[in-house]
């Protein structure tokens, strides 16, 4: 196969299998490139650590939004903005520039607070995450680099902001959506890129693999987010990592009706340009 770029893993968090040996299987078969993520200030000395170590693995740099809590905001982005600057050569993206209201909920469902306490609680968090969201925008077009964008529960707030802002150098991470919301997001900025994961390849994900075979192939780009969301035919079995990008690849090839090494190669054709590498 034509070689292969995960676009979006998180080797460091692997549980079961050594972070090492999952790299070396990965580069074993001279694929392309890694995109290693960072999603707080405390993972981002071990990504780059790696980065160092491998001249094919690259960074991100940015704040999952289930991490801002106890963040300030400005002091965030200019400590980012740092990061970027002393390691430029080898971080590729702003990340993690979402919104995710499903674990705000989630988390609040095991507290004793009254309905009205959640309610604020959910209003508030809600506003600082549109706000970590927007600051990063602003410092991706400062630095002149594309953002990933994972949503969660929050579609039409992302889109809102992505509109609002005029940014349209970006990623949708392991895409979840249908496909007329794909195709909103295309016409919002026909170069971004939908990047999609192991569930491209569940056979209860139909919205998913529907966008897989209908939009252009030229936005298409794959992605692990491993340990996560391990790809059928290991599905339940073993523990993702980013060698398994190929399953992904050959799912969305089948989807389309298309040779193998086709859309591999277009690919990574796309994910070269977006990450520029």
């Amino acid at each position: 196969m034509t070689k292969i770029i995960d676009t979006h893993c998180h080797p460091y968090l692997n549980k079961i299998k050594n972070k090492d040996d999952l790299i070396n299987n990965f580069f074993s078969q001279d694929w392309e490139a890694m995109i290693v993520i960072w999603t707080n200030p405390k993972s981002n000395k071990e990504v780059l650590e790696l980065t160092k170590k491998h001249s094919k693995i690259y960074a991100t740099i940015g704040i999952h939004p289930c991490d801002i809590w106890d963040l300030e905001i400005e002091e965030t982005i200019i400590n980012l903005e740092k990061t970027y600057i002393e390691n430029k050569d080898k971080i590729v993206w702003i990340w993690e520039c979402w919104l995710d209201y499903y674990w705000l909920i989630k988390d609040l469902e095991n507290t004793n607070l009254n309905e009205e306490e959640k309610q604020k609680i959910i209003k508030k968090t809600k506003e600082k995450q549109k706000l970590f969201f927007i600051r990063q925008i602003e410092l991706a077009k400062k630095l002149n680099l594309p953002i990933i964008i994972h949503n969660r529960d929050t579609k039409e707030d992302v889109f809102q902001i992505l509109e609002d802002t005029w940014f349209k150098n970006f990623i949708f991470h392991c895409y979840s959506e249908n496909l007329e919301y794909a195709e909103k997001l295309i016409k919002l900025s026909p170069k971004c890129k939908i990047s999609f994961s192991g569930i491209v390849t569940f056979n209860s994900a139909k919205e998913v693999q529907d966008t897989a075979r209908n939009i252009p192939i030229e936005n298409i780009i794959a992605e692990t987010d491993s340990p996560y969301l391990t790809p059928t035919p290991f599905r339940w079995k073993e523990e993702n990592e980013p060698i398994f990008t190929k399953y992904v690849i050959e799912k969305i090839a089948e989807l389309r009706w298309e040779k193998i090494e086709f859309i591999a190669e277009q690919i990574l054709k796309n994910s070269k340009w977006i990450f520029n590498i």
